[in-house]
């Protein structure tokens, strides 16, 4: 690898160590979704609903009678699991029926037991007071055996977990290090393990609140949290109680590990306009808490750059933190609000950056319009009309086919200077029905926009139906705080006699006609003569053998007249027949239907008659 590419790398895992993320998890959102868990009947999502809304403090109701009668099987470890951890988190132990420890005690006693199995039957009798059964010193012994077999990350997951329990995070914190290290990295910004959001849920919550427990910094380095972060938020859109549970699990106790991850998203709106001048930000850590120990002043926008023409219009401005509300800090946009637009704003939280992109939005204005008809040989120039906005032009203007349409009109804001804007178009619509066309208007070095439209090809937009026809401005941009429509005048257009008028439904607003496919004709039929003659001709040879055969004298002494021989003769006669039929009526499908058995008895009795033929040969 040479020193660019080398280089290239290195700059982009300082780019990423340095990002700061740009979302948070809606807790709220994901409280209303494990809310209306908890109501299933299901253990799995009851048990996940339940484990979801402890992680938030929120006040459950009573639901012992609910976990008593979920559905379950108390022979699958998976369901005990669940039933009985729920009934621990809800304090609802004294429901269980004492049946419930007969499938974690053969569990344990199983040889072929798996990992999770274990996990499973050990926290299930934890949950219900039975959790000393598993001896540390042995049982860690067995899980690093079975680790060896298969050392997938969720293994090592459920082995940190039952750790926590035996009292081994020593040996937890020894290989969290070679465990972070499986994770697979996406697109160089996220961090997940293989099993998707619980398996990484499981690994960083045993891996953190392990080494929490025998006091040592976490083993995450700032680039790892920013990554698993990162996953985290891309998961988003989850909405199953096991998914939701799981995400809520990781982005807690990843926040909770200090430094934590820096999230910075837009609190209300992206944009300024004349009447507003702030921005406001929410700076939070994964679950939209305030990040403690942060100072005001280290947020800052360290530039502000124009998108259309790479304009500095902001330099190292420190953004404002609101009253009583430490997560929320204010930019103050006021030098650049008549300067309206888009740009692109670097803020920083230490050595930490993200760019976001905020909208100067403005009010504009048409203005200088001008209207009118002229010859499209350029014979006569037209006679323009000035129209003020909003007014429209009281007189009707009337155009053929021999002359254009010209409309000039610029556009200003709200301080009168000319401005471009993203769309600038003529709309002409007919006032009979729904005919209607578009016109892009292009500006000129001096910011004005010109239109002119020949009324002869208009006519292919437009049907070539002559009549009555609005005409419009449409003015749009996304830095602009209200598109403009406006009605500018009334035509009367007339295509000509010579144009044919097609009385058909405007183009996209009715259905097309229908398409009706014609095969094509068969060729016609020699006559009936000429077929007879060439039938015969095609038909001689088989005469010519019946001829020889009637002159030589078959000899049927060796024929075998046995049951496989008749029906072998009688199968082949048959498959020949099917052929001829195939030219005469039966289809391809009808001849393959009746073929198949009849090829398959004759190749049965074809079999057996050959090996009768070799059996008298040899005898002989």
């Amino acid at each position: 690898m040479n020193k660019l590419a080398q280089l290239f790398i290195v700059l982009s895992i300082l780019a990423v160590s340095n990002a700061i993320l740009q979302g948070i998890i809606n807790v709220k959102h994901f409280q209303s979704l494990l809310e209306e868990g908890i109501k299933s009947k299901d253990i799995s999502t009851l048990y996940h609903s339940i484990k979801g809304l402890k992680q938030l403090n929120v006040k459950l109701p009573n639901l012992c009678e609910d976990i008593k009668n979920s559905k379950y099987d108390i022979k699958n470890i998976e369901h005990v699991f669940y039933l009985t951890n729920a009934a621990e988190l809800t304090g609802c132990q004294n429901f269980l029926l004492p049946d419930v420890l007969g499938t974690p005690a053969k569990v344990l006693n199983n040889k072929d037991v798996t990992i999770p199995e274990i996990y499973y039957a050990v926290y299930s009798l934890k949950a219900i007071g039975r959790g000393s059964v598993y001896d540390r010193e042995d049982g860690l012994k067995n899980l690093i055996q079975m680790l060896k077999k298969d050392d997938s990350p969720a293994n090592y997951g459920y082995v940190f977990g039952l750790c926590e329990h035996m009292g081994c995070q020593a040996w937890t914190v020894m290989h969290a290090e070679n465990a972070l290290l499986a994770a697979d990295e996406t697109d160089g910004r996220a961090l997940h393990f293989e099993g998707g959001l619980p398996v990484t849920s499981l690994v960083l919550s045993t891996i953190i609140r392990s080494f929490k427990s025998v006091k040592k910094p976490s083993p995450l380095t700032p680039d790892q949290k920013h990554k698993f972060g990162a996953y985290l938020l891309s998961r988003r859109s989850a909405s199953a109680p096991r998914t939701v549970a799981s995400l809520i699990e990781a982005a807690k106790i990843l926040a909770d590990d200090q430094p934590t991850p820096i999230c910075i998203v837009f609190k209300d709106k992206k944009y300024i306009t004349s009447e507003t001048d702030s921005i406001e930000f929410s700076v939070t850590d994964l679950v939209g808490r305030a990040i403690p120990n942060l100072k005001p002043d280290e947020v800052v926008a360290q530039s502000g750059t124009r998108l259309a023409d790479d304009v500095v219009v902001l330099s190292k401005q420190p953004l404002t933190q609101k009253p009583n509300e430490p997560s929320t800090f204010v930019l103050n946009l006021s030098k650049i609000k008549s300067q309206y637009g888009l740009y692109k704003i670097s803020l920083s939280t230490g050595s930490k950056s993200a760019n976001f992109n905020v909208a100067v939005l403005g009010e504009i204005q048409v203005s200088s319009v001008e209207i009118g008809v002229g010859d499209v040989d350029g014979t006569t120039s037209p006679k323009l009309t000035t129209v003020a906005y909003p007014n429209k032009m009281a007189e009707v203007l009337q155009a053929d086919h021999l002359q254009k349409m010209s409309v000039k009109f610029s556009i200003r804001d709200k301080f009168n200077k000319p401005a471009l804007v993203q769309q600038a178009f003529l709309h002409v619509a007919s006032l009979q029905d729904e005919r209607e066309a578009i016109y892009v208007a292009e500006p000129d070095h001096a910011k004005n926009y010109k239109v002119e439209l020949n009324v002869g090809a208009m006519g292919k937009h437009l049907d070539y139906v002559s009549g009555s026809y609005s005409v419009s401005v449409l003015v749009g941009d996304s830095a602009v705080s209200a598109p403009l429509a406006w009605r500018l005048a009334d035509v009367k257009l007339s295509f000509g006699r010579d144009a044919v008028a097609e009385s058909k439904s405007p183009r996209g607003r009715g259905p097309l006609p229908e398409i009706s496919h014609v095969f094509r004709a068969a060729e016609p039929r020699p006559p009936r003569a000429l077929s007879d003659v060439f039938s015969l001709a095609c038909a001689a040879p088989l005469l010519l053998l019946l001829i020889l055969w009637g002159s030589l004298r078959l000899n049927f002494s060796l024929f075998p007249f046995t049951p496989s021989a008749l029906l072998f003769h009688v199968a082949l006669g048959a498959s020949l027949s099917l052929y001829g039929l195939l030219w005469v009526k039966l289809s391809m499908f009808d001849t393959l239907r009746y073929l198949l058995p009849a090829g398959g008895l004759t190749f049965l009795a074809g079999q057996r008659l050959l090996r009768r033929l070799a059996r008298d040969k040899a005898a002989r």
